[in-house]
């Protein structure tokens, strides 16, 4: 069962304390502005904070890791109705991350077999491609065990 696109900030409310989307997990990273761009992409927006940091004047790279495999599992809830895991993720670091500023995550559905969905995201500042990610995950749970059909 797709969740309606008016209610998927209620859908979030099931994984508030998430590292990367809970926005009550005081130490995450709460990714936000989930929607769907079209029947085979999302996105959602990012918005460090100090803490994100790396070097200086750099956003860590295991932080850019995370958004990526969050924008990859939201993908497998959004366009294919699915709870996932990640099985694999290949990343690949165009230019190093500024820590300030507004993000933008995307992320799209590839080929699926079985289980296995292929996802790939994107993390964009400014129309700059920063990092990018290929990954398997598996479908785990149909999003309609965890969504009410009344809902």
């Amino acid at each position: 069962m797709r969740i309606p696109d008016d209610q998927i900030a209620e859908f979030r409310r099931l994984y508030a304390d998430c590292y990367a989307c809970g926005l009550s997990n005081p130490i995450g990273l709460h990714l936000d502005g989930f929607h769907r761009r079209s029947e085979t992409e999302i996105a959602a927006t990012f918005d460090p904070r100090p803490e994100h940091r790396g070097t200086v004047g750099s956003l860590h790279g295991g932080v850019i890791a995370a958004a990526l495999d969050e924008i990859c599992a939201w993908t497998a809830v959004l366009l294919a109705d699915t709870m996932a895991v990640t099985a694999t993720l290949d990343l690949r670091f165009r230019r190093p991350g500024d820590p300030t500023g507004r993000y933008r995550l995307i992320g799209s559905l590839g080929d699926s077999s079985g289980r296995r969905l292929r996802i790939n995201g994107v993390l964009e500042k400014d129309d700059a491609v920063v990092a990018e990610a290929r990954g398997v995950f598996l479908a785990t749970d149909p999003v309609g065990a965890l969504w009410p059909a009344e809902a």
